[in-house]
């Protein structure tokens, strides 16, 4: 019988700050209809993947403690390996990017795959789970593959790798900005790679963020703004990011509306090379509103 073994291995630390590390190999049966991974085979194996990263996080011990950030003993970094093995002893393997090109494939497979990387989130110290590079200096948030794989087949995805790209610890970037470049350069400018180019420059700005926005200006963005329904549909989605940005929340609760005048509003004027100046006072005045609506008593 053809089999599919799942090798994970998981690296964090126990209560005394000691390495804790966890192996685990599952094997699942192979569909025999087809000596290639099939639909069934993808789904079955990504369902045990996510399986076995619930369990693996459970055994480290702030995964049960109610705190979100500084959790110094949770799940840091994980990989996992697909092994192949057919009846003839032959056998061959799937890394995690090579894994997710080919689940992504089928549409029906989508939701698993953001499954994936919601249980991959919430790691050290409250930021994503990281894969160990063995071979690369250049280690990657768990997901990334996964994400970039649903994205590379339909810009509907972009939202969802914004949603990603802000549980990433952007602080210490790897590769996003390359990764941000190459989506908008595939799918050139629309509204959901203006979407992706507001949020670098807000929510997921990061160590580069603003100095790719300025860049993305340069590249095409400024002329395509030039029309003006182009336009207007670009200042909808700003306003739209700063009504999602955890900030602006965090901002309103801390009481202060020197911060928040700081730390949020004064925000919005890294649109002015892209939206009109009546624009950018809307925006202010919106964002002043809702402080007036919050502490108006």
């Amino acid at each position: 019988m053809n089999t599919i073994k799942i090798i994970i291995n998981a690296h964090g630390y126990a209560d005394d700050y000691e390495e804790k590390v966890i192996k685990q190999e599952k094997i699942v049966g192979k569909d025999p209809v087809d000596s290639q991974l099939t639909e069934v085979d993808l789904k079955n194996a990504l369902q045990t993947i996510i399986t076995s990263v619930r369990e693996i996080k459970k055994l480290y011990p702030d995964e049960q403690a109610d705190v979100m950030y500084h959790n110094d003993n949770r799940l840091e970094q994980i990989k996992f390996q697909i092994k192949i093995n057919e009846k003839d002893n032959n056998s061959y393997s799937l890394e995690e990017e090579s894994f997710f090109n080919k689940v992504a494939e089928y549409d029906s497979l989508s939701l698993l795959i953001l499954d994936y990387c919601q249980v991959t989130d919430n790691g050290e110290e409250g930021t994503r789970v990281w894969i160990p590079e063995n071979d690369s200096y250049v280690s990657h948030p768990v997901g990334t593959y996964a994400i970039l794989a649903l994205v590379n087949q339909d810009k509907k995805w972009i939202p969802k790798y914004i949603e990603f790209l802000r549980t990433n610890d952007l602080d210490h970037e790897v590769e996003q900005m390359w990764h941000i470049k190459e989506i908008i350069e595939k799918y050139n400018w629309c509204e959901e790679t203006c979407r992706l180019a507001i949020a670098r420059n807000i929510s997921c700005c990061g160590q580069e963020g603003r100095q790719q926005f300025r860049s993305l200006m340069t590249e095409g963005l400024e002329e395509y703004l030039k029309k003006e329904e182009n336009r207007t549909v670009f200042f909808d989605n700003v306003l739209r990011e700063f009504q999602e940005w955890d900030a602006v929340e965090f901002r309103l609760k801390d009481g202060s509306k020197k911060h928040y005048l700081d730390y949020v509003v004064s925000n919005v004027k890294k649109f002015k090379t892209a939206l009109t100046e009546n624009q950018i006072n809307k925006i202010e005045i919106i964002l002043l509103q809702k402080w007036d609506a919050c502490h108006k008593n």
